[in-house]
């Protein structure tokens, strides 16, 4: 389960009315999205609901994009074992904190959406639904993970990226840093974070600051890795 946990975390990225009678997750009306134009840094956090299917593994993404902040303190206050009663699954993956590297997200990436929910007073909403892999699951990190996915996204020149490359050339950029691993990482830390990175044979992390936007496509399908702290990057294919 544990390596399962690390393959939907990788794959991120209305009201509903909720169990009575429960202080943690008591019904609330939510507030409309309000997705700020520009992300970078933006904190966000998951909550994935894993259930079993006649078809399979099949995961409910929802994320606090938009709607919540996901404070420190609710969020460490939400336990697992509280979720998978309340969603009545299998398991439930807490995926945050997060951050964004972002500028902008744009077209699917922005307008994907679902069900409103409010969980011990974290707002979300539903963005996505995937059906995981048990054979991608079993892979280490520094591995290429296939997901479906609708996004553009924007990083605005004049500000750094930060850059894995592998031994066969191919460049991935990060999406967003995790402090799941390490509370402490912070985008200040972000450019000299090789020192940290368990990097394979072959690989090299750095940063740069693009002269021109750089728009980091998916139409369907992005190919994507975690490093060793579970930060995500998307892999840049021509377009």
């Amino acid at each position: 389960m544990r390596m399962l946990r690390s393959v939907l975390i990788l794959a991120f990225s209305g009201g509903v009315a909720l169990a009575a009678g429960s202080a943690a997750f008591a019904q609330q009306e939510p507030p409309p999205a309000k997705v700020p134009p520009e992300i970078r840094n933006a904190r966000y956090c998951e909550i994935i609901p894993l259930k079993v299917t006649l078809e399979g593994l099949k995961a409910s993404v929802y994320n606090t994009l938009g709607h919540d902040t996901c404070p420190e303190e609710k969020w460490r206050a939400l336990t697992e074992s509280e979720l998978r009663r309340h969603f009545d699954v299998l398991d439930v993956i807490k995926n945050g904190p997060r951050y964004f590297l972002m500028d902008q997200i744009l077209a699917g990436g922005a307008t994907a959406s679902g069900e409103v929910i409010t969980l011990g007073g974290i707002v979300l909403q539903k963005r996505a639904e995937v059906r995981p892999s048990l054979r991608q699951a079993m892979q280490p990190p520094f591995t290429e993970q296939t997901i479906d996915r609708e996004t553009t996204y924007r990083f605005k020149a004049g500000l750094p990226v930060f850059e894995l490359k592998g031994p066969d050339g191919a460049v991935y950029v990060m999406q967003s840093y995790a402090q799941i691993v390490d509370p402490t990482l912070s985008y200040e830390a972000l450019p000299g974070l090789a020192t940290r990175l368990k990097l394979p044979e072959g690989w090299s992390y750095a940063s740069r600051v693009p002269t021109e936007d750089l728009l980091l496509g998916a139409k369907g399908k992005a190919t994507v890795i975690q490093d060793n702290l579970k930060n995500t990057y998307q892999k840049v294919v021509a377009p």
